[in-house]
């Protein structure tokens, strides 16, 4: 298991690279799917968006949590177009005050924010029909921790939407180690599941219906291009953490943007990503 930082610190360190280099007018933080007409980054990640919607199945009675919700971005998505009520969590002070602000300057009443761990939240039982987590549950040091304080949280019939990145397979050589080492802790991540014990764990809590979507070719433009900023970055990030102008995790996040184009190889790939569905 790599080490990592907590992810309130890992977030309140590295949202202002995420603004700069990578998220832009989207607030959004993870990976875009690129499709046929796909033109920009902006677009591939709005595309992730409408698909993670479109599992959801939104309608405007709807009462949704998007657990691990980063600066609002998606919550902010859903919130202009449905008036379902959106409640979004995150455990960084500095994301926190970021979303609120956004929710309050484009005006939307239907959206709100706080402080929590997702893991064991103070919402009351079946307060949710919607619930969904963008490359947010890999933080969790055990997905059925979450899993579980979903199926409490979901109404009868609830659905529960996560999209992520999932290990491949599990036995790994030693290059191939230090690679997902490498991406650990750039992503301030304990570790990574794969997709067969994720599906396991989503039983395990009770869901049914479990059904996966494999995106990992939707993925790959964003992995490229991730690669390339990290290359373009590796030595300022170097020599910034050298002279004590940085913290360490702003350099071991270039490193991992470099290693993540490996871990999610087109040739034996150590990962790959997708979108899990299951119900209540």
């Amino acid at each position: 298991m790599a080490s990592h930082l907590d992810t309130g610190t890992y977030y309140n360190h590295l949202q202002i690279m995420y603004d700069i280099f990578y998220s832009k007018s989207t607030s959004g933080l993870h990976y875009g799917f690129w499709e046929k007409n796909t033109k920009t980054t902006e677009e591939s990640i709005i595309n992730t968006n409408k698909f993670v919607v479109k599992c959801l199945d939104i309608n405007d009675k709807d009462i949704i949590l998007d657990a691990g919700c980063g600066i609002g971005g998606t919550c902010l998505f859903i919130g202009k177009r449905y008036n379902a009520k959106i409640i979004g969590i995150t455990l960084s002070k500095r994301q926190l005050t970021r979303a609120s602000k956004k929710a309050n300057t484009v005006g939307l009443n239907n959206v709100t924010f706080s402080q929590q761990d997702y893991t064991k939240t103070d919402f009351k039982d079946k307060s949710f029909t919607k619930i969904y987590a963008i490359e947010s549950i890999c933080h969790t040091k055990n997905n059925l921790d979450f899993l579980i304080e979903a199926y409490r949280l979901l109404k009868n019939n609830g659905k529960l939407v996560i999209s992520d990145g999932f290990l491949a397979r599990e036995n790994l050589n030693k290059k191939e180690k230090q690679v997902l080492k490498n991406c650990l802790t750039g992503w301030g991540l304990p570790n990574l599941s794969t997709k067969e014990k994720f599906f396991e764990d989503l039983k395990k809590a009770g869901f049914r219906n479990i059904k996966y979507y494999d995106k990992f070719k939707s993925i790959r433009k964003t992995r490229n291009r991730i690669f390339r900023l990290g290359l373009f970055g590796y030595l300022l990030t170097l020599l910034m953490y050298t002279f004590r102008l940085v913290p360490k995790c702003i350099h071991d996040n270039t490193i991992m943007c470099i290693n993540q184009k490996r871990l999610f190889s087109d040739k034996n790939n150590i990962a790959t990503y997708g979108v899990f569905i299951a119900e209540k």
